[in-house]
């Protein structure tokens, strides 16, 4: 049985943790150290059982506690060469020098103990930004945030996993109305930049998500609200175990 958990998603801060009563693998490390603690206790998931990191991106709502964890638990931080050769100035902020990391290349599959991740391309305004794929003998994950449109290797890889955990970010008509200056709008809005909340529906109709387990992550706190994502879902799409996470908060689960 695999343990999982949103530990926070939104601009305050994103981490994701997957355990298998023996080890924990993380995707992003947005937390300070005292919080991903504090998060990992809610969900009893001991911090001494981290061994590796999956880096989505470098912004630092996904990666500021990345150097921290690094020296305090000596774990594995795996992120796309490319990510690394582009923002390799951010790595050394933090600490993080080439040889204390794993650099990958897409088409690369990663073995982490019992996890197996397959990470895949997203399309954001940080190079080298990655999805995974994460399986652990019969157990399933699919995991994107931070991406303006999507592969068809995402959906692919999606229709495959159990548990989903995507990103629905900003409400069309909240974000064209807000006080954001019309360049960033774009920037969000863009092929760079998030999925919306339709884009979102749209990606779950098309992998026939209404079997799955779904998490809808990484809401942002001005262009969007839980009843915002949730007004896309009344039509009478239905999904069995369905969780719109609100941002700052912690939800956890068990598969398998």
């Amino acid at each position: 049985m695999i343990k999982y958990a949103v530990l926070t998603s939104g601009s305050c801060g994103n981490s994701y943790a997957f355990y298998d009563g023996k080890s924990c693998l993380l995707v992003d490390a947005g937390l300070t150290l005292s919080g991903l603690k504090r998060r990992l206790e809610q969900v009893d998931i001991p911090f001494d059982a981290l061994t590796d990191v999956l880096v989505t991106h470098m912004h630092p709502d996904h990666s500021k506690g990345l150097g921290v964890l690094y020296r305090a638990r000596g774990v594995c931080i795996h992120a796309s060469r490319q990510c690394f050769e582009s923002d390799e100035s951010i790595f050394a902020k933090l600490g993080l020098k080439e040889d204390m990391l794993s650099l990958f290349s897409f088409g690369d599959e990663l073995f982490l103990g019992s996890f197996h991740a397959v990470p895949f391309r997203t399309i954001h305004d940080s190079a080298g930004s990655a999805g995974y794929f994460i399986e652990n003998g019969e157990s399933r994950f699919f995991l994107m945030t931070d991406t303006g449109i999507y592969s068809p290797q995402s959906l692919e890889m999606a229709k495959a996993s159990s548990v989903v955990f995507l990103e629905s970010n900003y409400d069309d008509d909240m974000l064209e109305r807000g006080r954001y200056p019309f360049p960033l709008k774009r920037r969000i809005s863009g092929e760079r930049g998030h999925l919306s909340n339709r884009q979102a529906r749209d990606f779950l109709f098309q992998i026939g998500a209404g079997d799955k387990t779904v998490f809808l992550v990484h809401l942002s706190d001005n262009n969007n609200t839980v009843d915002a994502v949730m007004d896309n879902y009344t039509d009478g799409f239905e999904i069995k175990n369905f969780t719109v996470c609100e941002r700052g908060r912690t939800y956890g689960g068990f598969y398998g």
